[in-house]
């Protein structure tokens, strides 16, 4: 989704395709007119595509960088945690949910003219194991 609409991308809106480039380089430009027109302008403009080149390569080497150095793993509790409380909610989730519909008629006649109530209500039940 981008957060702008940044306009055609032509060679007098250098500005603005630089400032969408992170946002094409990770492919989040939802609006297809918006990143075609982007491409092209990315194709007949060489600074701009110069610039995005750069950004990309930047882009990777910290993505490799973060992928390469955070090699920590979680604590075994956390661990644990993590797998009682997924299947607890995969329980209450299997649980079956209660509809209760209930219907209430009223009939008043009153002088031959004959009125008529009716009440819906609707009760949701859904038990959840405790644990």
């Amino acid at each position: 989704m981008t957060p702008n609409n940044f306009g055609p991308f032509d060679s007098g809106n250098c500005e603005s395709v630089i400032q969408a480039l992170f946002l094409f380089i990770d492919n989040e430009i939802s609006d297809m007119s918006e990143a075609q027109a982007l491409e092209l302008h990315l194709q007949q403009c060489p600074p701009c595509r110069t610039e995005m080149e750069h950004e990309s390569r930047v882009i990777n080497q910290l993505k490799n960088l973060l992928a390469s150095s955070c090699c920590e793993e979680a604590p075994e509790e956390l661990n644990r945690r993590i797998a009682a409380q997924t299947a607890l909610l995969a329980a209450q989730m299997s649980n079956p949910t209660q509809v209760i519909t209930e219907y209430r008629r009223t009939e008043t006649t009153i002088n031959g003219e004959t009125l008529i109530e009716i009440e819906t209500t609707h009760e949701i039940r859904r038990d959840f194991p405790l644990s």
